[in-house]
């Protein structure tokens, strides 16, 4: 009993202690900093950040090619597949791919294989928009494309980085339409570079890539691969399919090395304005890349400005020169040493072939490509187009009309018994044109034309002047 009251003693004295003994420490001042470390987002990665700051200049394309393929006369019936019947046929098709924006203007960068053939191409934003795309030109061996696609604002950009210090076993991150799933995002390192991607026979159909483990699919191909600080360094375009985890990328450095050409206004604009510029890179570690624009040449001069505009890089430098039209009759360049050169624009000469075709047939040829079938509905995706017949010419006698293919050459010859029989060659670019036209023209004044005229074929002979 006595332990018990002084238990209660004790409790009742702790609270009649004074107020102050019992209060909580006084607040720190507003000024004083918490000295509790500030909460850390584990989930914010250098992936995260660098998807967040290029995801909307990666575009996916689908691109629309005629094949040939068994259309069976059961329709799709799944009982008479493993049987192969029916004819071949010429068939829409449907191929995806990636890309991303490389200026505002709209300019893609995309793969060679992704858009070879195609009739038309479609290019869909991150925002959802699908704009038809203009192939502006294209690098079978490079494996490279240039689109352009029309907006009525300036487009988000990817920012092009430096291939040239890649280190084995960096960061790198592949953002793509792999399969289908547009805008899929796949890690991995730099498994190696300089690699030479060869055929079955050994020859090399692609050089000085990078390899990566970064997961690399159907349908990447043209997507950026991305450093840890969102800057291309690499167009993902081959895996292996007999392996897992080595996938390929054309390194970045080569697309702006190829610029002046892919980009050159003579072939995308009709436009001869000469002069070729040229990039010079200053990379300071880690991702810092500064280009400057010189006039190609042993003396070549650092260009400040064209047209009144700084160029950033060789991209915007082109994209410049892109947007004068025949009407403007000059470029102004202004120089480092502040000269300036005006330089004369005019339209591009026309090719000797199509010159040829003019003086000796009286004809107007245009190349066929797939995306030119397309726009006047044609049925042959090779050959040359006559666009125009000059009046009274040997075509106009000939029967020849605008709207017609020219895809076969030859001499008419006799078979003795009152017709005649021709050796035909096939004609599919304006190289084999000229170089056929020339070749048959000094053995015989009359030669032999196969055409398509909508989905027939005809042939007449041409008496040459």
């Amino acid at each position: 009993m006595k332990g018990y009251w002084l238990l209660v003693c004790v409790i009742v004295a702790a609270g009649l202690a004074p107020a102050a003994e019992r209060r909580d420490p006084p607040a720190r001042p507003p000024s004083t900093p918490d000295p509790r470390p500030a909460e850390v987002n584990l989930r914010h990665t250098v992936t995260v950040e660098v998807v967040r700051k290029t995801k909307d200049a990666v575009v996916n394309i689908s691109a629309t090619k005629i094949v040939q393929r068994r259309v069976s006369p059961f329709g799709n019936d799944p009982f008479f597949r493993p049987f192969d019947m029916g004819e071949i046929a010429n068939v829409p098709a449907d191929s995806l791919g990636s890309g991303f924006l490389i200026h505002p203007d709209g300019y893609v960068v995309t793969n060679h294989h992704v858009v070879d053939r195609a009739r038309a191409v479609k290019v869909e934003l991150a925002d959802g928009r699908k704009l038809p795309a203009e192939l502006i030109s294209s690098d079978p061996d490079a494996d490279l494309a240039i689109l352009k696609i029309d907006s009525d604002k300036p487009l988000p950009v990817i920012e092009l980085g430096d291939s040239s210090d890649l280190m084995i076993g960096e960061p790198v991150i592949a953002v793509g339409n792999p399969l289908g799933f547009s805008h899929s995002v796949s890690t991995g390192i730099v498994s190696a570079i300089h690699r030479d991607l060869k055929d079955d026979e050994g020859r090399v159909m692609l050089s000085d890539l990078v390899q990566t483990d970064a997961a690399i699919n159907p349908g990447n191909s043209g997507g950026p691969l991305l450093n840890a600080y969102g800057q291309v360094v690499g167009i993902n375009t081959a895996i292996r399919g007999d392996a897992q985890n080595i996938g390929f990328a054309i390194q970045v450095n080569r697309l702006r090395d190829l610029i002046p050409e892919l980009m050159n206004p003579r072939q995308v604009r009709k436009l001869d304005v000469p002069i070729h510029l040229v990039e010079r890179r200053t990379l300071v570690p880690p991702a810092t890349v500064t280009a400057r624009i010189f006039l190609a040449g042993d003396k070549g001069q650092e260009v400040r400005e064209i047209d009144g505009r700084r160029p950033l890089n060789i991209v915007d430098a082109y994209a410049t020169l892109l947007r004068l039209r025949p009407a403007q009759s000059q470029v102004v360049i202004r120089l480092a040493d502040g000269s300036e050169r005006r330089i004369a624009v005019k339209p591009a000469p026309l090719p000797s072939t199509v010159v040829e075709a003019r003086n000796r047939l009286g004809v107007v040829v245009e190349q066929v490509t797939p995306m030119l079938a397309e726009k006047y509905g044609l049925s042959s995706e090779d050959g040359l187009l006559i666009t125009e017949i000059l009046r009274n010419s040997a075509a106009a006698t000939a029967g020849l009309k605008p709207g017609d293919i020219i895809v076969m050459l030859g001499i008419p010859r006799s078979d003795g018994r009152g017709g005649l029989r021709s050796l035909m060659y096939r004609v599919s670019t304006l190289d084999d044109f000229g170089g056929l036209l020339e070749q048959l023209a000094e053995k015989s004044r009359r030669l032999r034309l196969g055409f398509v005229r909508g989905d027939r074929m005809g042939y007449t002979t041409v008496e040459l002047p």
